[in-house]
């Protein structure tokens, strides 16, 4: 096995086979980075630095680049990130970004052939006026109502003492 772990001289990229290997384990098997990093003789930092991003199989919004999960973190939270531009966001609204975007571009083709009909099924017309999801937003109300209610709480038992 190829030994990342006591080199002090400047490193040499492990050979491809090793490389193959990691990013297989890593992206395949549920195994823990620490039993890779036994199996495979390398330090995490080694391992970290030979693992590629996974392809989410989805076009980066803003062009050229392909959106990719970073680690498996990232795969499991749904999280991805473009190769090219840097762009990070949740796989779920880049989907729906994507096909809006995608279904915006059918309609002003069609559009511009006046002898095709224009027929827009109430679900497609509901989501494009739909505005897009503000789990955010939610999060940082719903965490404002539940601090409102624990200092309520908190005030009552203070005052009867």
């Amino acid at each position: 096995m190829i030994s990342l772990k006591q080199s002090k001289a400047p490193r040499n990229p492990p050979p491809d086979e090793v490389v193959e290997r990691a990013n297989d384990l890593y992206w395949r098997s549920g195994a823990s980075v620490n039993q890779l990093t036994r199996e495979l003789d390398l330090s995490k930092g080694a391992l970290y630095e030979i693992i590629t991003p996974m392809a989410a199989g989805l076009r980066c919004p803003c062009g050229g680049g392909e959106m990719a999960y970073t680690n498996r973190t990232a795969r499991e939270r749904g999280f991805v990130s473009c190769t090219t531009c840097g762009l990070e966001d949740e796989e779920e609204h880049v989907r729906d970004y994507l096909d809006e975007q995608d279904y915006s571009s059918a309609v002003e083709l069609t559009a511009a052939d006046p002898g095709l009909p224009q027929v827009r099924s109430d679900a497609q017309t509901e989501a494009l006026a739909a505005p897009p999801p503000r789990n955010l937003e939610k999060l940082l109300v719903a965490s404002a109502l539940a601090g409102l209610a624990v200092g309520l709480v908190l005030g009552g038992l203070l005052r009867r003492r």
